[in-house]
């Protein structure tokens, strides 16, 4: 089963249990390590890799926030690599999630300083 298939599975289940929704505001994700949230971690670095045809590589993401908007927003810190550079760097991206289209679209990507 792809990465995709398998997202697509959790997404179908996560709108089946849809108690924990808050509305408008952003909301910290308590789960940073579950692995739906880690794929959308890397398919925002390998989407923008495409885009901008920077070279970076996924690492984890290292924390996160929601938002109910016409689907749901993913607000992630992202740790990864830029391999031009060699070393480690943070991003911050933006992912919309959009269950009944079965679908994920990078909204933005930019470096983070680190703090």
């Amino acid at each position: 089963m792809s990465s995709i298939e398998a997202a697509s599975i959790q997404n179908n289940a996560r709108l089946q249990d849809s108690d924990d929704i808050h509305y408008g505001g952003w909301v910290a994700i308590m789960d940073i390590n579950d692995p739906y949230v880690q794929e959308l971690g890397r398919f925002a670095v390998m989407e923008h890799a495409m885009q901008s045809k920077e070279d970076v590589t996924f690492t984890k993401v290292v924390s996160g926030a929601t938002q109910v908007v016409a689907g749901k927003a993913y607000r992630l810190v992202i740790k990864g690599v830029s391999n031009s550079e060699k070393m480690f760097s943070y991003f911050e991206a933006v992912v919309l999630d959009i269950p009944w289209e079965h679908s994920w679209k990078l909204l933005s990507f930019k470096p983070r300083p680190i703090v």
